[in-house]
Parts: structure tokens; sequence; C-alpha cells
């Protein structure tokens, strides 16, 4: 058997096969490390608007310590602008919105909060946001869009006694003090023992029952 003659067609089918096929196999390679660099290159990326997002917000919330509104609305509308898909946004949105309230400006905050509400990420943001919209719809006498909002809340999980305590403001402020008695016992039934405050809550209960009694 002649062995060289043998090596030989080896190595003439190898790079015949290397002809056909090595073109392929370079591009493959290629677009698996493309893919691998750029999503290495995508998190990245990522990462540093996230620390940049972490970072706007801490200095919001810095100058908000000491009552800085303009800085405050500075860093919120960065947030809001640059960083809309963040965690962030929405709570820039309703420190927004809580600036708003204490200026009287109604209208302005409930935009925010409703703005917040749209964009809310974490069931947390989105009970929060829902239940201070519902306070301003109240004060604003949106009595129709406070119900329809409070109808609305699909699982309300640890924000129950919230959510009862405004059904309760909104029968108040219709002049409903049966409804808004009813609805201020079940919030004090489910209010956590620990959660701070609870004699406000008894303090309207009482106002409502003592009135209801007067009737």
């Amino acid at each position: 058997m002649d062995v060289h003659a043998s090596e030989k067609e080896q190595v003439e089918a190898l790079r015949k096969w290397w002809k056909d096929n090595g073109s392929s196999i370079i591009t493959g390679i290629l677009l698996g490390l493309s893919v691998l660099l750029g999503g290495k290159a995508w998190f990245g990326y990522q990462e540093s608007r996230n620390l940049s997002a972490s970072n706007t917000y801490a200095q919001m919330m810095a100058v908000s310590a000491v009552g800085d509104d303009e800085q405050v609305k500075a860093h919120a509308n960065v947030l809001i602008t640059e960083f809309t898909s963040s965690v962030y946004a929405p709570l820039a949105a309703m420190l927004l919105a809580k600036q708003a309230v204490e200026n009287g400006e109604l209208s302005a905050a409930q935009a925010q909060l409703e703005w917040a509400l749209d964009m809310a990420s974490t069931p947390a943001v989105e009970h929060t946001a829902r239940t201070r919209l519902v306070r301003v719809m109240i004060d604003q006498a949106q009595y129709a869009q406070a119900e329809l909002m409070l109808d609305s809340v699909q699982d309300p999980g640890a924000y129950q006694f919230v959510y009862s305590e405004l059904r309760g403001d909104l029968a108040v402020a219709q002049g409903e003090l049966e409804k808004a008695a009813k609805a201020y016992k079940a919030a004090l039934a489910e209010t956590p023992a620990q959660v701070p405050n609870v004699s406000l809550l008894t303090a309207k209960f009482e106002s409502v029952s003592a009135d209801g009694e007067a009737e």
C-alpha cells in the first residue's frame, strides 16, 4: 500500500473541503464573535444607563430633602425624558405631582400621576400612583372618574385598606355618610397593626358614624 499516496489524497481532499466550506465557517465564527461582543457592548451600555439613572434619582432626592424645587424639577425631567423606561421615571413623576399638589396645581399633578401609573413597572409604584391619583380626583370633584379608578383595581394586595379608606373619602365628598362609615370600618379591619397613623382613620370613622347617628 502506498502510504504517501494515501496521505496526499487526504491532503487534497482536505484542501478541497476547506475550499468549499472554509468561507462559511469563517463567516460563522465572525458572526458568532460579533454577536458575543455586541451582546457585551449592549449589556455594558444598559448598565451604564442604569447607573446614570440611579445617580440622577439620588441627586433628585438629595435636592428634594433641602427643598430645592427647581433642581428637583430639573432632575425629574431628565429621568422622565432621558430614562423613560427606567424604574426611576415614574417615581420622578410622582415627586413632581407632590410639588404640584403643594402648589395647588391639581391638574398638573393629575397629569403626572396618570403618566406614572401608565409607566409603573412594579405593583408598589402602580398602587402608590393610583391611590394618589384618586385623592387628586376627589379634590377636583371628579367623583365618577375616581370611582372608576377604584373599580379598576384587580389585585389590591397589601393596599386593600388604603383603597377602602379612599372609598370612604369618596363617599364623604359626595355626602354619603353611611356608605363612608362602612368603607372606613372595612379599612380599619384591613389595616395591618404596624401601620402608623391609624388614629386618623379611626377619627374619620367616628366622625361619619356620629353624624349618621345624629341624623
